[in-house]
């Protein structure tokens, strides 16, 4: 096991059911063995994503029922990176199976099904949709579907992963945020490398390839309060005309796409029960040059004030 300070194991199929349940989402589980087998399970949060290791003695399914799917409370996506053995992976109409350095995603609010071999050792990586909206436009097309990590970007995020893991012990809270954000990041350009390659045009492949660009920039300087269209405009040299349409992909201004990132950087910390920096404070990371601008902005895009939202949602 990877993760061994958080290693244990689970005897029965009982205890290995409830623990599904509570660790992922509500499924069906069905165990094709001895039901006094063990499994070794351990989890790690790194920021944004939240990954659970599995080793399996025996082959095991699990269902996402309809009835399951229909009952989701929030939109998760989970992402099976194989290690060894195989594992098979069923949603919508697609179907992968997954050796050794090959990974899937699938949509906890969709039926789905994943059926793994004997001896089978991988990694659950579970993610708020919100953390993958620069690239929602991709995901419906890419559920269960088989990405390699061999090479290329692929090799990247396997390779990042797995130091951000062997490395727990001596990573902070904020350094272990960042992985998880470069993780997310990875698998982010590897969708949009597989997605332009396959449905979009020259043209607007490099359209797409230079939004993502520009998604990311902007994520890594929401703190800039001077962070507008003309910023961006000259530091891409590019024309308002041109930074507009390609934000048009998205139906979204760039404007109002920097206030979202904003807001949701913001909506995730406040969620954070290891977060208590003052408002104002957290504002000013932000790029709002007064706290009462933003507190207007975040209870009109979530109903609540910074510090209700807090109340209700930073212990939780």
């Amino acid at each position: 096991m990877l993760l061994q300070h958080t290693s244990i194991n689970i005897s029965g199929f009982n205890t290995w059911r409830d623990f599904v349940a509570n660790t992922f989402v509500p499924l069906e589980v069905r165990y094709h063995g001895a039901n006094d087998q063990y499994f070794n399970v351990a989890s790690q949060q790194l920021g944004p994503v939240d990954v659970t290791e599995l080793y399996l003695k025996s082959k095991t399914t699990v269902i996402r029922t309809p009835q399951l799917a229909r009952q989701a409370e929030k939109q998760i996506y989970k992402l099976t990176v194989q290690l060894s053995g195989s594992s098979e992976v069923i949603q919508k109409d697609h179907c992968s199976e997954l050796s050794a350095r090959q990974w899937a995603l699938y949509d906890t609010t969709l039926p789905y099904t994943v059926n793994t071999s004997s001896d089978s050792h991988f990694l659950v990586l579970q993610v708020d949709a919100d953390f993958l909206s620069p690239w929602q436009s991709y995901l419906h097309s890419i559920l269960a579907q088989r990405f390699h990590m061999q090479d290329g970007c692929g090799q990247l995020i396997f390779e990042t992963l797995l130091s951000a893991i062997k490395q727990q012990d001596s990573l902070s809270h904020i350094s272990s945020t960042a992985a998880g954000q470069a993780i997310l990041q990875l698998l982010g350009a590897q969708i949009t490398e597989h997605s332009m390659g396959s449905n979009h045009d020259e043209a607007s492949s490099v359209h797409q390839a230079q939004l993502l660009k520009i998604q990311y920039y902007i994520e890594q300087n929401l703190h800039k309060s001077h962070l507008n269209v003309d910023y961006l405009c000259q530091v891409f040299k590019c024309s308002r005309r041109y930074l507009y349409n390609l934000f048009a992909i998205k139906d979204l201004s760039p404007a109002d796409y920097i206030q979202q990132q904003r807001l949701e950087s913001c909506r995730r910390l406040l969620s954070d029960p290891d977060y208590q920096r003052p408002l104002f404070e957290l504002a000013y990371q932000h790029g709002y040059r007064d706290a009462a601008a933003f507190s207007h902005a975040f209870k009109r895009r979530y109903g609540l004030s910074p510090s209700a939202w807090r109340r209700q949602h930073g212990g939780s």
